[in-house]
């Protein structure tokens, strides 16, 4: 089945394709913003790699969703979105830490977010937590190379494997996928857990 997977969450920038019953994975690290940012500059080099690509011939659509850059999360939210619309095929969006722990799912996900805060997943749910000691104690965790944890029993995986991970998940099935395509804002929304919980406490003071 024709996918793609769109992750620009970090400071590289991927794209995991399956076209044409073969994989093809991009990586865009320019040192320049904003060639990195330039769509048209992404879409001359799958054209170049595969002459025969085309966007109409996709079947399924997906993203990284976070936690990471969620500047590039909406951006490629945006992209989706608009091509969305022109192709009339719906996109789905992938959780990071679930991409992560895809083949290791006995394993605690964890990545550290850009303040020294930290987004992890425990039990098939997302959680985020501002110190590394509230992550629940585990006897193994599967982390991202480049944040250079200190755990014992880990492993560390490069941060191309957020892309390769959810194309893998796409391929298997959607029901992976959050229920919503928007980007993963899993902070915000522990915020907006504690501030329900702290109202219902007042409701019942």
């Amino acid at each position: 089945m024709n996918s793609i997977v769109i992750d620009l969450t970090s400071t590289k920038h991927f794209i995991a394709l399956n076209y044409a019953q073969k994989k093809y994975f991009f990586d865009f690290k320019e040192e320049s913003l904003k060639k990195r940012n330039d769509w048209e500059y992404k879409i001359s080099t799958l054209k170049e790699t595969i002459p025969e690509f085309e966007f109409n011939k996709i079947e399924k659509m997906a993203y990284a969703a976070g936690p990471g850059s969620y500047t590039g999360a909406r951006l490629a939210f945006t992209f989706l979105d608009t091509l969305s619309l022109i192709l009339n095929k719906k996109f789905y969006a992938y959780s990071n830490l679930r991409a992560l722990q895809h083949k290791f799912p006995d394993r605690i996900a964890i990545i550290k977010g850009s303040k020294n805060d930290f987004f992890y997943r425990y039990q098939g749910c997302d959680h985020y937590c501002e110190s590394l000691d509230q992550i629940p104690k585990a006897k193994s965790y599967v982390v991202l190379e480049n944040d250079q944890l200190q755990l014992e029993n880990m492993i560390e995986l490069k941060i191309e494997e957020i892309s390769k991970n959810i194309l893998e998940l796409v391929l298997e099935s959607d029901n992976k996928a959050l229920s919503s395509n928007y980007p993963n804002y899993i902070k915000e929304l522990n915020y907006v857990n504690k501030i329900n919980q702290l109202k219902a406490l007042l409701v019942i003071l």
